[in-house]
């Protein structure tokens, strides 16, 4: 199941970006499930982390679509974003939100069929990565780039997202396999998501909006790995 938003106040460009996404799920044996936004203000308003791919139009009344991908990048890194515009300059401008491709107005059915091969392999790369936890009495898939950071509480580690904390037995070591090269241990009780890391001051990291100490004899390692994060931007 993909969840993909269609932000777009023009009906007509919203039912053929709808009509396309319908026709290439069922062609390719996919499962979508498409929400359309009329008004990005009101999606960035209401906005969870839980889209994998969103269609972006730029010229909307009350907020532009590039005002609403800074907003939505500043609480979710990791859905894939493309824009619809009828200029193509800010094809360049989406770099700075890393928006991945961008379609022009007006929408046409074979040019937007020919794109949705190479959007939808790079959504199916991001979404695919799930780490398995036992929460609550139920098994579920966290995505991997959803998650913040995850806490050792006592036998339990406590998986932070910008929604939720969802609670499992285990240890910091049992996952350590589990979990990509973007995920750094800063101390012997956290294991951060260097994609959400807004700030390293001190012996203190500011994950989002929580902060979190870095033990001495992490931050060295630390340091290192988010250097290199950064300038390999994984």
């Amino acid at each position: 199941m993909f969840n993909i938003a269609v932000v777009e106040d023009n009906d007509q460009d919203a039912k053929t970006i709808i009509n396309s996404l319908t026709r290439y799920a069922s062609k390719n044996q996919l499962e979508f499930r498409i929400t359309r936004h009329p008004d990005a203000l009101k999606l960035i308003n209401a906005y969870k982390s839980n889209y994998d791919l969103i269609f972006m139009d730029i010229e909307m009344p009350h907020m532009t679509g590039m005002e609403a991908a800074k907003a939505i990048r500043r609480m979710d890194h990791g859905v894939t974003l493309v824009f619809v515009t009828n200029m193509a300059q800010y094809a360049v401008e989406g770099y700075a939100v890393e928006a991945f491709d961008y379609i022009l107005k007006p929408v046409n059915d074979f040019a937007l069929d020919l794109k949705l091969n190479r959007i939808m392999a790079h959504v199916g790369s991001t979404v695919g990565e799930r780490i398995v936890i036992r929460t609550e009495g139920e098994t579920i898939g966290l995505q991997v780039r959803k998650i913040y950071y995850v806490e050792v509480d006592g036998h339990y580690l406590n998986w932070h997202t910008r929604d939720q904390v969802y609670r499992s037995l285990g240890t910091l070591k049992s996952i350590d396999q589990q979990l990509p090269e973007s995920y750094c241990a800063i101390s012997r009780w956290h294991v951060v998501n260097m994609q959400y890391v807004r700030s390293v001051v001190g012996d203190d990291v500011l994950v989002e909006e929580e902060k979190l100490h870095i033990g001495r004899s992490y931050k060295q390692k630390f340091l290192q790995a988010y250097a290199e994060y950064m300038v390999g931007g994984t």
